[in-house]
């Protein structure tokens, strides 16, 4: 890849810098350029750090939307954390207090955790009635077994 070239810089790599984790962003770097060399991206990543980043909080407190979250704070929310999440949400946003930002995450926990679930049911499963068929196959199991062991 020649010097000119403009680099694909996609968002997961601003969120590794800001988490610091550098080794990570330049490995996601270079799989989002296929063709970079390590050098040019170490220091790709290390111009980008001393930049104005787009996905980097600001420092001073920002309202938070009613459609959107922080995605530290749904994060938390997504893994059930949601006290956390109330708390980091009064972090970045001061003039919550703590009422509203539990309310502004009950809103928002519902389908975060619904979408967090869906991942883990199987393909073919809907996740609802799935346990019925393992119910009625046990039965049918512990029926036949009892008439097998009263004849015997």
């Amino acid at each position: 890849m020649s010097d000119r070239a403009p680099l694909h810089v996609p968002p997961p790599v601003h969120d590794l810098m800001r988490r610091g984790r550098t080794i990570e962003a330049i490995k996601a770097l270079r799989d989002a350029n296929p063709g970079l060399s390590l050098r040019a991206a170490k220091d790709t990543v290390e111009a980008l750090d001393g930049r104005d980043d787009p996905y980097r909080p600001s420092s001073q407190a920002r309202p938070v939307g009613e459609a959107t979250l922080p995605t530290e704070v749904a994060a938390r929310i997504a893994t059930g954390n949601t006290e956390d999440a109330a708390r980091r949400l009064r972090e970045l946003d001061p003039a919550l207090d703590d009422e509203a930002a539990r309310q502004t995450v009950s809103r928002h926990a519902s389908p975060l955790l619904r979408e967090a679930r869906q991942e883990t049911v199987v393909v073919g499963d809907s996740g609802r009635y799935g346990w019925l068929l393992w119910v009625a196959l046990l039965l049918v199991l512990g029926v036949g077994l009892a008439l097998w062991m009263g004849r015997g």
